[in-house]
């Protein structure tokens, strides 16, 4: 069974079991409070009515007197029992004996009814009320209290049925769709698809964000794979050649083992450049998709900074001079294994394209919200229209300084570190003059 029927007989059964609570109620309440009616009714309004009896210059006040209230008519008579003014059932005789403060039952053509007689002295005039009520008049206003609640409780039952529905299946419809998106997605493999839905309850808005979240999430996963793939393949392509085109070259035409000496240490070289680059592209790949637990703590990023300068040691400095301007105890949350990625990968940069004979200057600098990670050159610098695509894998401002085995992934991968510790990566260059890297990473 459906969420919509369950809800909807569910409904239905409460209002069913109310009515028949509305109607219990009101034949018990019927039964057992109207007991002083309709005789105790016609005390109380000849009672009221002989309360409010005045004379204002010898003339009698009617506007404050009821002819007809309540199911009770009034009658006034004078001290000598003539009628004054008054209301009676048709068919009454209103002539009937008097007989004061009893409450009596007169027989009438059609119907029998209770008299209640009551004599008023004002001194100056006497004045008779009576009160006349149907006996049966209780048994009318059960008539009218049974019709309303047989005629408005299925009317009720409807309408409570009817919207119950309309309900269910309004708020169940973002459903179908969520479902159908879902479902499509999944024959089509179309992970560009999203659900963006706009209408319908606060829950399942939630739930349709929570889906293009997950959706968002899948379609980054895979595109990764595939970049991973695409890059792999393309940067494994010259190693995996020029080692196959060595081990030929061995087999035609080494004759020495010094030749096999030889092809085998360009094989070496190509084997170890193909394996940093891997190794490089599964690391990038682990960080951006949190596979791999880097746990981040607070610590003396001043000290570790200084650290990872001095083991630093280029292959080949040019002549380069390096100084370190930083500050002591400034402390962060980081990541001690991927920020040595950061600094090594930066000073690797710089000392890669930096002028010959020059200088490169590391700096750290505590701020309000943000620490930052400076390393500076005067190099070659980057020019403006390139200035967007050095954090892309293996873009080289100058491929061929490339001849080292870089393989073009360090900016890459300090970029997606500063990313992953909540901070970012930036560069500012002058073509011919130098470049400045900043990271900066959050202090909380």
């Amino acid at each position: 069974m459906s969420a919509k029927m369950r809800i909807t007989l569910w409904i239905t059964l409460m209002m069913l079991l109310l009515a028949a609570l509305v109607l219990t109620f009101v034949f018990v309440v019927n039964a057992n409070s109207i007991t002083d009616d309709p005789a105790g009714r016609l005390v109380k309004v000849v009672q009221r009515n002989a309360s409010q009896v005045e004379f204002e210059h010898g003339k009698l006040e009617w506007d404050d007197l009821y002819t007809y209230k309540r199911g009770v008519y009034c009658i006034f008579y004078d001290e000598d029992f003539d009628v004054l003014s008054g209301a009676a059932p048709e068919g009454f005789n209103i002539h009937v004996p008097v007989e004061q403060n009893v409450v009596r039952t007169v027989e009438a053509e059609n119907d029998s009814y209770f008299v209640y007689d009551q004599y008023v002295d004002m001194e100056i005039a006497g004045l008779w009320i009576r009160g006349i009520v149907s006996t049966s008049d209780r048994s009318g206003l059960m008539h009218t209290i049974v019709v309303l609640t047989l005629t408005l409780l299925p009317a009720l039952i409807v309408i409570s049925l009817g919207g119950g529905w309309l309900i269910a299946w309004s708020a169940f419809r973002p459903m179908e769709r969520i479902v159908n998106t879902a479902n499509e997605i999944s024959d089509t493999g179309d992970l560009t698809r999203r659900v963006g839905l706009t209408k319908g309850p606060k829950e399942l808005h939630l739930l349709s964000r929570a889906f293009d979240r997950m959706f968002g999430r899948l379609e980054q996963s895979f595109l990764a794979e595939r970049q991973f793939a695409s890059d792999a393949s393309h940067e494994l392509r010259t190693p995996i050649t020029v080692i196959l085109a060595e081990c030929d070259r061995a087999k035609r035409k080494a004759k020495t083992p010094d030749d096999f000496l030889q092809s085998i240490a360009v094989i070496e070289e190509q084997g170890t450049h193909m394996s940093e680059l891997v190794q490089s592209l599964l690391a990038m790949t682990r960080i951006q998709h949190g596979t791999d637990k880097y746990p981040l703590r607070r610590g003396n990023i001043s000290e570790f900074t200084l650290a990872c300068c001095e083991e630093f040691m280029p292959e080949d400095s040019r002549g380069i001079s390096f100084t370190a301007d930083v500050p002591d105890n400034i402390e962060v949350k980081f990541n001690p294994s991927l920020m040595s990625r950061v600094v090594m990968n930066l000073l690797q940069n710089a000392y890669k394209y930096g002028r010959e004979n020059g200088h490169i200057k590391l700096s750290l600098r505590d701020g309000a919200d943000f620490v930052t990670l400076s390393v500076s050159d005067d190099g070659i610098g980057i020019a403006p229209e390139n200035i967007h695509r050095v954090w892309q894998r293996f873009w080289q401002a100058d491929p061929s300084r490339s001849e080292n085995g870089s393989s073009g992934l360090g900016l890459s991968m300090v970029r997606e570190i500063a990313h992953f510790h909540g901070g970012d990566a930036s560069v500012e260059s002058t073509l011919g003059e130098g470049s400045t890297f900043t990271v900066t990473l959050p202090k909380n």
